[in-house]
């Protein structure tokens, strides 16, 4: 008995919910549909000019032609007579050879200066302004710096005296029967007369009558460029008893 109140409970339907369910879903589909179909019906109603700043017609675009490739030459290139630089003979015989014949003549008439010369600058119009630029220049003489003081040697300064003293034999030198040479340092100056004079060898006996001899020695002025310069040499001053 229990068991078919049970059963029974369960199995039994309220038929108020199903349709009470079928009429809300139909109610609010409708209701959609309204809000749906208002805007698509009554377009007057839609912000037209806030539509209008939002969307923006744009021009349709053109497209530019797209440039032709440029056209290639084909070149007909000679084949060079030369193989790691040196001369071979060449793969074909040309059929014609080309003569070349210079339109420009190489006498150009009277003002021409004759035929044409490589390096050569032509005296026409250009030619002598050049000229006449080049006469106007003033001519710079290059300025020759003569030494103050050259070196000769004793055969050249012999050559050049032209006044010579004996010296005088020192009595203690014949008595001691002391000969030899004196060699003498020398600076002839540009008048001729000795300057500077340095001993350079020779026995003492002898010296200072060699210095006093040569210091009274004249020597004629030697010119440079045309202009008397200091000389320097060596003087040789030989004592011997016999002379």
């Amino acid at each position: 008995m229990f068991e078919d109140s049970t059963f029974a409970s369960t199995a039994r339907r309220n038929p108020r919910r199903g349709w009470a369910a079928a009429i809300s879903f139909t109610f609010q589909s409708v209701v959609l549909g309204i809000f749906v179909l208002i805007p698509l019906l009554y377009t007057d109603a839609l912000p037209l000019k806030d539509l209008k700043g939002i969307f923006v017609v744009t021009a349709p675009t053109t497209h530019a032609p797209m440039p032709k490739p440029p056209a290639v030459r084909h070149t007909h290139e000679t084949p060079s007579n030369y193989v790691n630089s040196e001369l071979v003979a060449p793969i074909r015989i040309p059929v014609a050879i080309h003569h070349v014949v210079d339109t420009q003549p190489v006498d150009g008439g009277d003002n021409s200066p004759g035929p044409y010369i490589p390096g050569a600058i032509p005296l026409g119009r250009t030619g002598d302004a050049i000229a006449r630029v080049l006469q106007a220049t003033p001519s710079i003489t290059p300025v020759v710096t003569v030494p103050r003081t050259i070196r000769l040697s004793t055969g050249v300064t012999d050559g050049m005296l032209i006044h010579k003293v004996t010296p005088i034999y020192p009595i203690i030198a014949r008595q001691t029967h002391t000969q030899g040479a004196v060699v003498i340092q020398a600076v002839i100056g540009r008048d001729g007369r000795i300057e500077n004079l340095q001993l350079i060898s020779g026995n003492p006996l002898l010296v200072n009558a060699a210095m006093d001899a040569v210091k009274q020695w004249r020597y004629r002025p030697y010119l440079l460029s045309n202009e008397p310069v200091e000389v320097e040499t060596q003087i040789t001053v030989n004592f011997t008893l016999g002379g």
